[in-house]
C-alpha cells in the first residue's frame, strides 16, 4: 500500500511538474515578445542605455517569474476549486487572482529587499517610498494592461486544453493527426452499473448531476495513473494510455481499483445527494488504433479500429458476468508482476458477433491486504 502511494506521489510530481513548465514556457514567450515590442516601438528609456540584451534577458527572467507564479496557483489553487466553475468565470477569476498574487509578490520583495537585505548589507539604503513609487507611475499601469492580456489568453487556452483533453489542443495545432497514424493504445471502456434504472428512479437532471460528479471524481485518478479522457458517452468513459504509461505499474489496471476507492470515500455524498453510490464495470484492451483529425464545423481527434470495438464489447462482457473489470489476454501479456496485487482467472473465450476470432479474456480481482 506504501510502495502504490508512492508511486502516485511521483506521477503526481511529475504531472505537475511538466503542468507548470508548460505555463512558463508559454509565460516566457509572451514576456520576450512584450520587451522585444517595448525595445522597437514603445520604449520609454534612452536606448544608449539599454541595450537589446537587457530587453531579452528582462522579458525572460520576468516571464520565468510570471511562469512560476501562475503555475503554482494552477496547480496547488485553481484546479481543484475552479474545476466546477463557468468556462467564462473561471478565466476571469484566475486572471484576477494570479495578477493579485503577483502584486503581493512584488510587495513582498520590495518589503524584504529594504528591510532584511538591508541589514544584510546586500543594499546600501532602505526606500521606504518605493512601494509607493513603483505602484504610482505610469510604467506600471502600461505594463499592467499587458500582464492582464497575457494573463487571459494563457488562463484561456489552459482552460480550453482542460476541456478537450490532455494534448489534444498542441495536436491539433501542430497538426499531429491530420493525417491518419497507426498507434498502439491501451483502451479502457468503463460505464456506469444500471444506469437506465438509476434514472427512471432519481429523474433526468439528478441523474445528469450524479454523473457530473462521478466523471469529476474519475479525473484525478485517470491522471494519476498517466490515462487520458478520450471521450464521455453517455454514462460511459472511455479513457487512453500510451502503452509505456498503461503498463508502467501497472497504471490501466490500477486506474479502475482507485476509482472504487476514490468512490466509496464519497459514498456518504452520494447516498446522501442520490440515493445511492455508483458502481460501475470495465473492459481494457490492448491493440493498434488509427488515429486521425475529423470533421470540418467541430473538429476532433478521433480513435477508429478492431481494438476500440473489443474494449467496449469486453466492458459489456463484465456487465453479463457480472464482473467488476476483465481484460483481453493481448493486454495481460504487457503487464508485469500483476499477480502480485491482484488476482487473475481466466472467463475463457469471448464470443464478439461479427468478429471471426474468439477473444481470450480475464477478470481481475484485488488482492486483500
Amino acid at each position: 500500500m506504501v510502495y502504490r502511494t508512492l508511486n502516485i506521489k511521483r506521477t503526481k510530481i511529475k504531472e505537475n511538474t511538466k503542468r507548470i513548465s508548460v505555463i512558463c514556457v508559454l509565460w516566457v514567450i509572451c514576456m520576450i515578445f512584450y520587451y522585444q515590442l517595448i525595445y522597437f516601438t514603445l520604449d520609454e528609456t534612452n536606448i544608449d542605455k539599454m541595450d537589446y540584451l537587457h530587453h531579452f534577458v528582462g522579458g525572460f527572467i520576468l516571464g520565468l517569474l510570471f511562469g512560476i507564479t501562475n503555475g503554482l496557483l494552477e496547480i496547488f489553487f485553481f484546479r481543484e476549486r475552479f474545476k466546477r466553475l463557468k468556462f467564462g468565470y473561471s478565466i476571469i477569476l484566475k486572471t484576477i487572482l494570479f495578477i493579485g498574487a503577483f502584486v503581493l509578490t512584488v510587495i513582498g520583495f520590495i518589503v524584504f529587499k529594504n528591510y532584511v537585505m538591508v541589514q544584510l548589507g546586500l543594499f546600501e539604503n532602505p526606500n521606504e517610498n518605493e512601494i509607493a513609487e513603483f505602484f504610482g507611475s505610469s510604467v506600471f499601469y502600461k505594463h499592467g494592461i499587458y500582464a492582464i492580456l497575457f494573463s487571459f489568453i494563457i488562463n484561456f487556452l489552459l482552460q480550453i486544453d482542460n476541456k478537450m483533453g490532455k494534448n489534444v489542443l498542441f495536436n491539433l495545432f501542430i497538426g499531429r493527426f491530420h493525417k491518419p497514424r497507426k498507434l498502439e493504445k491501451i483502451i479502457m471502456f468503463l460505464d456506469l452499473t444500471s444506469s437506465t434504472t438509476i434514472a427512471e428512479k432519481i429523474g433526468d437532471e439528478k441523474y445528469s448531476a450524479l454523473l457530473k460528479d462521478f466523471f469529476y471524481d474519475l479525473d484525478e485518478i485517470i491522471n494519476e495513473t498517466k490515462g487520458a479522457v478520450y471521450q464521455y458517452i453517455g454514462d460511459e468513459v472511455v479513457v487512453l494510455w500510451n502503452v509505456k504509461d498503461g503498463v508502467d505499474k501497472n497504471n490501466c489496471i490500477r486506474c479502475y481499483f482507485e476509482s472504487k476507492k476514490i468512490i466509496q470515500k464519497k459514498k456518504e455524498y452520494y447516498y446522501g445527494l442520490y440515493g445511492l453510490i455508483p458502481q460501475f464495470k470495465a473492459g481494457i484492451h490492448l491493440g493498434a488504433v488509427v488515429v486521425t483529425e475529423v470533421g470540418g464545423l467541430k473538429s476532433e481527434i478521433a480513435y477508429h479500429g478492431d481494438t476500440i470495438n473489443t474494449a467496449s464489447r469486453l466492458c459489456n462482457e463484465a456487465k453479463n458476468l457480472e464482473v467488476g473489470l476483465i481484460i483481453s489476454a493481448e493486454l495481460l501479456g504487457f503487464l508485469k508482476s500483476i499477480d502480485e496485487a491482484y488476482i487473475i482467472e481466466s472467463v475463457g473465450l469471448v464470443k464478439f458477433k461479427g468478429k471471426r476470432h474468439d477473444v481470450a479474456a480475464f477478470s481481475i480481482h484485488e488482492k486483500q491486504n
